[in-house]
């Protein structure tokens, strides 16, 4: 008789724990689809290049100082409030985790060796480049986040002199990503780390990038929310986390299915 009853109580124990695991395993992915504001600062050697701002030409840049037209750094805002909603929805506030984040980029100009149509840029080429999640977002000031275009560069907001401040108000590397050109109008997806605050940034509803050239080859364009198509995308996927009284109750659980197995245990 004692075993007809430790058996369906053992099943009953096992029963919580495959349901609480088949919980954690559930996620939820968000693409948010466009971003909200961005520019590209330069710091050339003569003329249009020299420390501008190019928040509104629908292009993003990203080349070492060392290259002809000299440094090109970016910057871009996501909005992940929608991302925000959708978990909550489904998990409850403060419920849930940001357990990814990818980022997609494409261009118009992706192949390598090309040379843009505006002579403002360098030749395509492949290379490394890093992404630092930036604590501030107060770069958007102003028209996206200044409002130079190629023929019409200004050193409104965000130009290349600013990019000392915008660090100084903190950030956290992503790490360093390999551009290898994949052909026009098409996006290269990489994947980023969220534990480097960048979770927190996605789930408080706004993600700053900030890009750079992390060698002295890469020449990188990729399209802003000002170009008419092929914009950035970032891909947030979230897991609920266990409400307390879930961990209560497996642990409760565990415990009771230990104290079971140990007093029907052989003994020796």
């Amino acid at each position: 008789m004692i075993r007809l009853q430790t058996i369906p109580t053992i099943t009953a124990i096992c029963g919580t724990v495959i349901m609480f695991s088949a919980t954690g395993r559930a996620q939820s992915t968000y693409l948010v689809n466009d971003s909200t504001a961005a520019a590209f600062m330069a710091n050339g050697p003569t003329g249009n290049l020299a420390d501008e701002n190019y928040g509104n030409s629908g292009t993003l840049a990203i080349a070492p100082a060392s290259s002809t037209k000299g440094a090109f750094d970016s910057v871009l805002l996501f909005n992940t409030s929608g991302a925000v909603s959708q978990f909550n929805s489904l998990y409850g506030a403060g419920n849930w985790t940001i357990t990814g984040v990818s980022l997609s980029l494409a261009s118009n100009f992706g192949v390598q060796g090309a040379q843009p149509s505006n002579a403002l840029f360098n030749p395509i080429n492949t290379g490394s480049f890093g992404i630092d999640w930036l604590y501030d977002n107060s770069w958007t000031v102003g028209a996206g986040g200044g409002s130079g275009t190629p023929g019409y560069p200004n050193n409104n907001d965000v130009d290349y002199a600013y990019v000392s401040t915008l660090l100084s108000y903190g950030d956290d590397s992503l790490g360093d990503f390999t551009y290898t050109p994949p052909g026009n109008n098409v996006y290269v997806t990489y994947t980023m780390p969220t534990d480097a605050g960048l979770d927190t940034a996605a789930a408080d509803g706004e993600v700053s990038l900030f890009f750079y050239a992390a060698d002295n080859q890469v020449s990188y364009l990729f399209n802003s929310q000002v170009f008419s198509s092929n914009h950035p995308e970032l891909t947030l996927t979230a897991t609920p986390v266990p409400e307390p009284g879930m961990l209560a109750l497996f642990a409760a659980g565990l415990g009771v299915f230990l104290a079971v197995r140990g007093a029907h245990a052989p003994h020796v």
